[in-house]
This record gives structure tokens, C-alpha cells and sequence, in this order.
């Protein structure tokens, strides 16, 4: 029989009882710049103080992957250890006998915590801190000032390292110029507003307004890097501080990852915490939770959106038995305005600003730290559920509006037992028989799909394309020809047809005559 913590819990019930996040603004005078390493150390003991909980009782540490230690991402010039885990137990006195290094994506910080709770729930741990930060803007600062850091830290210790071997993008988008998540998600934008019948000028001023609602929260939480309110304009507004990107994205638009940012969540179980003495006010449950891959972007049945997204989100609120009016905070993933645009799509919530759809400010005025940005959201929900909040849904996704994974949290003890931890529970969504286009060998001529243009300093904008072949086959093709991307600036041309050459390994396109 299983034994049980008051309130009907049982003992082996995972739960979180601490929070804690940490920011390192530039100010004035040399600034600290602080190791990644250093900030997440300071998280994690924000969250074991606030836990009532010593380090020397924590039995794994799992970190989310740095940028610098990212495919294609910002790598560091200054180092960094081969043990983040490690390096942050050394820092605050703990000697974990589990150390998880992260795979790539937006999603892990959600992923990790109910892997982390699985552990518990089975007997494997019997606590855990799951953390991440990244010290972008200390970097960057470094660079350009000529100061030499050494963050390299070499540490011969265990190490689950979880390598990426997802491929959330295809060599064909690679060749056509989708090289950068802003291109993908500018093509996505596109398609949005073209599906919305907005032109650009009117998409812009969609985007500023409820974006504007983000930065607000962001001005008014104290662990923002960037703690300034924008209006509507300011967002919209091209400035040598808020240049285009790719359209139709100005750099207020999107997440900003010149930052410096840690946060971090004390995983236990139940039947631990009453060990501990820690007041049942403090225990936040995961009431469900799902996840979720989708295919690569072109290759989407509708590439405004993600079929793998919707089936995630749906899961997460069936799984509970709850509707999002019985939610009381939520935090939508926002590397984008189309990416809140597509979930709330799902989730039929407003993007008038009427709801409040972030705890933290998102990704462009909180920060968007790498890969760790829901971390910041889990420390948020779990010190908010203390309160008068009973529930709050977190969403996350990583690579191209390709991995998903949302969780639901609840400080309602009872609701807990909505998940039999002792049937280990797998929560993924099977997303095997979402639709997939094939795509076209040798397309001469095409329409266009959703597109982009890349505005690029001291070379040529580049226009890059999604098409579907006269077969329904997909493709893509780029241009450099300015008469093509001045015209994919000017006009919304979705639908347009286009003439297709090969060029090596790129196909190149020009816009049919009409």
C-alpha cells in the first residue's frame, strides 16, 4: 500500500518547493562578468534558501545547455567547463551523485523537470535542482572592450551529456537560406498575416499592440535584463536601435539573448518535504503535462502553424480535466510574435492585451536566455502559486515552432493525484500521422507558399521562399535580385508565381510576369 502525506498525497509524489532567478545588469564602471556558471550558482541557492533545504542534500543537478555550447549558436571565446553541473555543485557546496546536461531547445527546461520528477516519484533521487543561465551580455561586453575572461573550467567528473541529435531543420531549407530561427519564423509571420488578410502595415501594428502588453510585465518584474516599457510605435518604429531583421521583423520583435539571466527550481517529493518539515504552503504540483515534435517547417501541411503544437496543448488541458477560463496565470512561449499567435490560436486566448499571456515580460523585454528562458517561467509560477493562484499553464517550444511541450502546475494538493507517477507515464503525443509534404526534384516553375527577406549588412537582402510545385510538392529558392525582394517587401505576394533555376545546390527564382 502506498503511504500518505497529509492531505491524501502520497508519499512518492513529486513536487517543487523552491524558486529562485538572478540578473547581472551592464551599469555603469566595469561590470562584474560573471561566468554562466557563477549566475546559475546564485539561482540555485535563491532556490535552497527559499526551499529551507542544504546543498549537501541535493542528489542530481541538471542544467540546460548553454548557447555557447549549441549548434550554430554564440560560441564563447573565453571557455567554459565541461561539467556545468559539477562546476555549479562545486560553487554551492553539493556533491550530486546524478549530473544532466541538457539537449538543445526551448522546450528542455519543461522536459528536464518531469524527467527529474520521474526520478523522484521512482526512488532513484530524492532531490534535485534543475537550473540554467547564460552570460550572453557579459560576453559580448568582453569583446568589444578588449577584456580577456577565463571561464574555462575542465572537471573530470560524470556526466549525462545529451548531445543533439534532433534535426528540426532540412538540408533543403539550409541551402534556400534558412540558416537563422528569424528567417523561419519571419516566413511563418508572413503567413500569418496574410492568413489574417492584414498587409504588412496593419501586421506591424497587430504586432506592436499586443506585444506592447509583454513589455509592460517586463518593466515591472525585477529580474528583467532589459526593465523598460515600449509602446506600440517604439516597437514598430525603425531606429538604429530597432533595425529590421528579417521581415517582417524589426529587432524589438523578437528574443533577445544578449543577456545575463539564471534561474532555477528544488525538485523533492512529498513524502521527503514532510521529512524536511517544509509547510504544505509551499509544495507546487504538476497537474499534467505533454510533448510533442513536429516535421520540418516547409514541409508543413500549413506552415503558419504546427499541428504538433495544437496536439500538445490540448493534451495538457485534457489530461486535467481543465479549461483555460479555470487557469489562473499563464506564460506562452514568445521567441516571436508568431509563436504566441499560433498558441493562442489553439488555446482561444485573446492577443488584444486584455489577458495577461506572460509572467515574466517574454523573450524580447524580460530576456530570452538561450535555451533556458522557461525556466524563468517555472521560478515565476511556483513563488505566484504561493499566493492567491491555483493554476498556471507554462508552454514552451524549441527549434522552428518544431518541439513542443507545455505544463500545467497547481498549488491544489488533491489535483496531484491526476497523475499516477507510479505507472510511469510517458506524456508524449503521438504526432506520427501528421500530414507531411514531399518535396519536388527538379520544379521549374511555382507558387509561393509564405516567404521572407533577410535584410543583411554590407550584402545583398536576401528573399527566400517556400513554394508548392504545379504537383502540390513543396520547395524552396532564395534571390538576391533586388528587384525580386524589393518587390517582396513592397506587396503581400503569397500566391504569386515564380519561375525556378538550379545553381550548384541553390535554386534561385525570379517572380513570373504576370
Amino acid at each position: 500500500m502506498q503511504i500518505q502525506s497529509p492531505g491524501g498525497v502520497p508519499d512518492n509524489t513529486p513536487i517543487i518547493i523552491g524558486s529562485g532567478q538572478y540578473v547581472e545588469r551592464l551599469g555603469n564602471g566595469v561590470p562584474p562578468l560573471n561566468a554562466p556558471m557563477d549566475l546559475a550558482s546564485k539561482a540555485c541557492m535563491g532556490a535552497l534558501v527559499d526551499g529551507g533545504v542544504k546543498p549537501s542534500a541535493i542528489d542530481a543537478i541538471a542544467t540546460i545547455r548553454l548557447f555557447s555550447d549549441s549548434p550554430g549558436a554564440w560560441k564563447s571565446e573565453f571557455g567554459g567547463s565541461t561539467n556545468p553541473p559539477e562546476s555549479i555543485a562545486r560553487r554551492i557546496g553539493a556533491s550530486p551523485s546524478k549530473r544532466i546536461y541538457s539537449n538543445v531547445g526551448g522546450n528542455e527546461p519543461l522536459q528536464l523537470l518531469v524527467e527529474l520528477m520521474q526520478a523522484i516519484a521512482s526512488g532513484e533521487i530524492k532531490s534535485a535542482l534543475l537550473t540554467g543561465a547564460e552570460a550572453i551580455a557579459n560576453q559580448r561586453y568582453a569583446v568589444r572592450h578588449g577584456v580577456v575572461l577565463d571561464w574555462q573550467e575542465d572537471i573530470e567528473a560524470s556526466l549525462d551529456d545529451r548531445t543533439s541529435v534532433d534535426r528540426l531543420v532540412s538540408m533543403e531549407e539550409i541551402h534556400a537560406g534558412f540558416n537563422l530561427p528569424v528567417r523561419f519564423y519571419g516566413a511563418i509571420e508572413m503567413l500569418q498575416a496574410h492568413q489574417m488578410g492584414h498587409d504588412l502595415r496593419q501586421h506591424e501594428r497587430f504586432m506592436g499592440r499586443f506585444m506592447a502588453s509583454f513589455s509592460e510585465i517586463a518593466a515591472r518584474n525585477p529580474y528583467s535584463q532589459f526593465a523598460q516599457a515600449h509602446t506600440a510605435h517604439d516597437i514598430t518604429k525603425a531606429s538604429p536601435g530597432n533595425y529590421p531583421i528579417s521581415l517582417p521583423y524589426l529587432k524589438r520583435l523578437i528574443a533577445q539573448d544578449a543577456v545575463n539571466q539564471a534561474a532555477a527550481v528544488l525538485i523533492t517529493s512529498a513524502g521527503h518535504a514532510r521529512e524536511l518539515g517544509i509547510d504544505p504552503a509551499q509544495w507546487v504540483f504538476l497537474e499534467s503535462f505533454a510533448h510533442g515534435a513536429d516535421h520540418a517547417l516547409s514541409q508543413r501541411e500549413d506552415p503558419a502553424r504546427s499541428e504538433a503544437m495544437k496536439r500538445v496543448l490540448l493534451s495538457t488541458l485534457s489530461q486535467a480535466d481543465q479549461r483555460m477560463i479555470d487557469i489562473d496565470l499563464i506564460d506562452i512561449y514568445s521567441c516571436f510574435p508568431c509563436a504566441v499567435t499560433a498558441a493562442c490560436e489553439v488555446l482561444k486566448l485573446p492577443t488584444d492585451g486584455s489577458v495577461a499571456l506572460t509572467v515574466t515580460g517574454g523573450l524580447p523585454y524580460f530576456g530570452g536566455p538561450g535555451n533556458n528562458y522557461s525556466m524563468h517561467a517555472l521560478a515565476e509560477m511556483v513563488r505566484r502559486l504561493r499566493g492567491n493562484a491555483d493554476r498556471a499553464l507554462i508552454t514552451a517550444n524549441g527549434g522552428m515552432l518544431s518541439k513542443h511541450a507545455a505544463a500545467l502546475l497547481t498549488s491544489v494538493c488533491t489535483r496531484a493525484q491526476t497523475i499516477d507517477w507510479n505507472d510511469n507515464p510517458s506524456f508524449q503525443v503521438d504526432c506520427r500521422d501528421i500530414a507531411i509534404r514531399q518535396y519536388a526534384d527538379n520544379p521549374e516553375t511555382g507558387r509561393i507558399v509564405t516567404y521572407t527577406v533577410a535584410m543583411r549588412k554590407e550584402k545583398p537582402d536576401l528573399g527566400m521562399i517556400i513554394a508548392d510545385s504545379a504537383m502540390g510538392e513543396r520547395f524552396l529558392a532564395a534571390s538576391t535580385d533586388p528587384t525580386v525582394t524589393k518587390a517582396l517587401k513592397a506587396s503581400d505576394l503569397i500566391g504569386r508565381q515564380i519561375e525556378v533555376h538550379t545553381v550548384g545546390e541553390r535554386r534561385e527564382f525570379h517572380l513570373a510576369t504576370a
